[in-house]
Parts: C-alpha cells; structure tokens; sequence
C-alpha cells in the first residue's frame, strides 16, 4: 500500500480514470492533477512515495522530481526507438510492423530515464493513427496498472525491473513539435505511393495533412 501518491493526467481521459481508481485501492494518500491548462505546483512541505505521469502535458522540474520518495515515473506511448511527439505518426510512415508503450523514470529531458518496462505489440495492416493510438493507450493502461500493483506491494520491486530491462536503450533521435508540423506539410512534387503513405500516417478527425500552393493552404478532405 503506498502512502501519498501524486498522479499527472490529461484533463478528461477515459484511460487515465481506470488507472486513477486503481491507484484509489492502493494508496492512502492520491493527489490527481490535469497538466491540459494548470502548471504543477505542490506545497513545499509534501512528499510522494511515487510520481506517476500518464499522457501529462509537462516536463518535470528537477524540483518535483525530487519530491519523489523512490521515483517519479511516466507512461510513454511509444517503444524506445520513437521518442518526443508524433510517435504513432512515424511509425505509420515508416511502414514499423510493431509499437509498444515504455514505462520509464523521469529525468529532466524529454523520454531520456532508465527504462522500467517496455510493451510490444503487432501493426495491423489497416491501421490508422486513430486506432493504433487507442490500441497503444489500453496497453499503456494496463502497463501502468500492472506496474502500480507491483510497487504497491514492494517499491524494491523497482530496481528489479531496471535491472531486467537495463539492455533496452532510447533512441538518440527525438522528435519535437515543430518536426511533427513540417511533417503534417505535403510538398507538391510528392509521388503518389509517399502521399498514401503520409495520408495514412497524419489523417485524424482533427488534424489533417495540408499543401501550400501559392501562399493558399489546401487541406486534405476525404
């Protein structure tokens, strides 16, 4: 059973709730913070067993990271060959057969701590940015559930996972928000089989690839 645990989320994921009511079972103590519009601010004098991030919105301040009894953790959604923003987007792109979700310590640069568990899984064939992002966040959910059961009933069982996993290494790549923009941008002399391939990889409900023709920007429509 842990003491005082400190969880950062995004604002309203569904995910996130199923993860925050186990967390409820297992600790005495649950403070739970959405990063979506608020800066993370604790009281000087308040001390975490564990941090727990899953898809938070902010890199950790030295500061926080220390107010971490044994260790302030994330959920990253992706394997440690795609690190930073638009993981799923590349993966698509580059035709990857697999994902995964890392769970791994935080320091204060962006997926860079020692790695306490990496998840694997296949690509479909068919598979958009939509879904391989809800396959890959139920596997970061219950990553993350499987993990806060295992240090609630031993924090030492912490090291044991580093050790297990000390082969696995990140990417020395990462990816940042002004890549993934330019990446969302189709040049005109694109052949036809790389647009299949960015449509693919950038097409959501919400975000479209887009052409600039003549200082006009022409969205993808399907």
């Amino acid at each position: 059973m842990f003491n005082k645990i400190l969880f950062l989320n995004k604002d309203k994921d569904l995910f996130a709730k199923k993860i925050i009511s186990e967390l409820k079972k297992k600790s005495k103590h649950l403070s739970v913070i959405s990063t979506d519009k608020s800066k993370v601010k604790i009281k000087n004098n308040i001390k975490f067993d564990f941090i727990f991030a899953f898809r938070s919105h902010h890199i950790l301040k030295k500061k926080l990271i220390k107010k971490a009894k044994y260790a302030a953790i994330n959920f990253h959604p992706g394997p440690p060959e795609y690190r930073g923003i638009g993981c799923v987007n590349y993966a698509l792109y580059e035709k990857s057969r697999n994902y995964g979700a890392t769970t791994h310590l935080i320091d204060e640069k962006i997926d860079h701590g020692r790695i306490i568990d990496v998840k694997i899984f296949k690509i479909r064939k068919n598979e958009s940015v939509e879904s391989l992002l809800n396959r890959t966040y139920k596997h970061q959910a219950k990553q993350a559930i499987q993990i806060i059961h295992s240090l609630s009933s031993n924090p030492g069982n912490l090291e044991k996972m580093l050790k297990k996993n000390k082969g696995k290494k990140w990417s020395k790549k990462i990816k940042k928000r002004i890549f993934l923009n330019k990446f969302y941008k189709i040049n005109k002399n694109i052949s036809r089989l790389d647009l299949k391939r960015k449509i693919r990889a950038t097409v959501t409900k919400k975000f479209k690839p887009y052409l600039m023709l003549h200082g006009v920007k022409f969205t993808y429509a399907e």
